[in-house]
């Protein structure tokens, strides 16, 4: 045996701290708290009790879309998304470079539908209202996500900042008029957001799943939004779009930005699309 097989792995908890662990690490003290055991799964779905006991609660929790009430873009029939989802799997890359051409309002309406549309419906036996279900799997189909669009270059859509309502398949008006310079400095990655056609924006209202599961509703809130990424990167691949997930950006610009008060509601991810360079 050489001496390179000989020796031994990196001591990972050195580079993940750059020293001695920190007794008062927020990630790690938030992950045991909010883990699911039997002696916390009471504290956990204290929640639950209060949804089964209470039908204006259970109404409104079936009603998870942010409303604006400003003018609408209704959204044309998605473009059909035809390869076979093998295919697409092993196509998907990250690309940071995009073609100038505007991509068209329905292959926009596939990616949002793809993200998080309505793709069903639920009837229960015990005369509750229909839930509508979405694209994507969601901790007790509560929806916490909203999905913002940074419209640069669709066509029939005006440039501006836009809000996604699923329950209805358009875009509500939030402010026109979005430039490259305000979309630059949201990323560590300024040439990315500052040249994408589309910048989608997946925020959280993290009140709408953790009132139900506690602090384990965070963890559901991020694992939905990995759902949505994904769900939209491949669609972008079927679509032969670039794209690129980004997890690098500025909360607080970007919060600022989407109007939110990062607290109730807070972005999550972002993801540029747009055509591929030629």
């Amino acid at each position: 045996m050489n001496g390179s097989a000989q020796r031994q792995t990196a001591s990972w908890l050195h580079f993940v701290y750059g020293g001695p662990a920190d007794r008062h690490d927020l990630a790690e003290a938030y992950h045991e708290a909010s883990k699911v055991s039997a002696s916390q799964i009471g504290r956990q779905m204290e929640g639950a009790r209060r949804l089964a006991a209470t039908p204006d609660l259970q109404l409104s929790s079936i009603r998870a879309a942010k409303r604006y009430g400003t003018d609408r873009f209704p959204l044309p029939a998605p473009a059909s998304l035809d390869p076979r989802l093998g295919d697409v799997i092993t196509r998907r890359r990250s690309n940071r470079e995009f073609g100038s051409e505007p991509i068209p309002a329905d292959v926009l309406a596939a990616l949002l539908h793809a993200g998080y549309g309505v793709t069903g419906k639920f009837e229960s036996e015990r005369n509750r209202p229909v839930l509508r279900l979405r694209s994507v799997p969601s901790g007790g189909a509560l929806y916490p996500l909203e999905l913002y669009v940074a419209a640069s270059r669709v066509a029939e859509l005006e440039p501006g900042l836009y809000h996604f309502d699923p329950l209805s398949a358009g875009l509500e008006v939030l402010r026109l008029g979005v430039t490259a310079d305000e979309l630059a400095p949201l990323s560590t990655y300024p040439e990315v957001t500052s040249s994408c056609a589309v910048l989608i924006l997946i925020a959280a209202i993290f009140g709408r799943t953790r009132f139900k599961y506690g602090l384990r509703g965070y963890r559901f809130a991020l694992l939905e939004a990995g759902h949505v990424a994904q769900n939209i990167v491949l669609a972008a691949t079927a679509l032969d779009l670039a794209a690129v997930p980004l997890g690098a950006f500025h909360d607080r610009r970007t919060d600022v930005f989407l109007g939110l008060d990062g607290v109730n509601e807070s972005t999550l991810y972002t993801i540029a699309l747009g055509r591929n360079p030629t």
